[in-house]
């Protein structure tokens, strides 16, 4: 009991105290390595690459699946009141990714192609090789 509560306690700390800062220097586009060094609080290069992924999934700048598959709809749950003050909710489906924002991605490709990588800067190359990508087609945010 008191490892899985020591555990949770340790995910709660990292989130708390470095997943803001994680994601501000992930958008100021530093390299997975650079952010690492310039943490205030200094955590593994592990737990920050958990970080950006899980935020990239969750901003959908990078889709498991394509744009218009039903594997990446989301829905919204709503709070409503009828006329006469009853209170209920309801799943409103969000709208479709739109096609044209997205790139297809084939990270298998990308990662054997040396050359391909070498025209990349840092930022680019450390989140390819370095971010949990299986070798499949992605759908990433132009």
């Amino acid at each position: 009991m008191g490892e899985y509560f020591n555990k949770n306690l340790s995910h709660f700390v990292k989130d708390f105290a470095c997943r803001n800062e994680v994601i501000a220097k992930f958008n100021n586009k530093k390299p997975i390595s650079q952010i690492v060094k310039e943490m205030t609080f200094p955590i593994s290069e592990e737990s920050v690459i958990q970080i950006i992924w899980e935020y990239m999934i969750e901003k959908n700048i990078v889709l498991l699946y394509e744009p218009d598959c039903k594997e990446n709809q989301q829905y919204d749950i709503v709070k409503k009141e009828e006329a006469f003050g009853k209170t209920y909710f309801e799943q409103i489906k969000r709208e479709a990714y739109d096609k044209n924002d997205y790139e297809k991605v084939d990270i298998a490709k990308l990662r054997s192609n040396k050359e391909q990588l070498e025209k990349l800067n840092d930022f680019e190359r450390e989140l390819l090789t370095k971010l949990p990508f299986k070798n499949k087609e992605y759908y990433i945010k132009k």
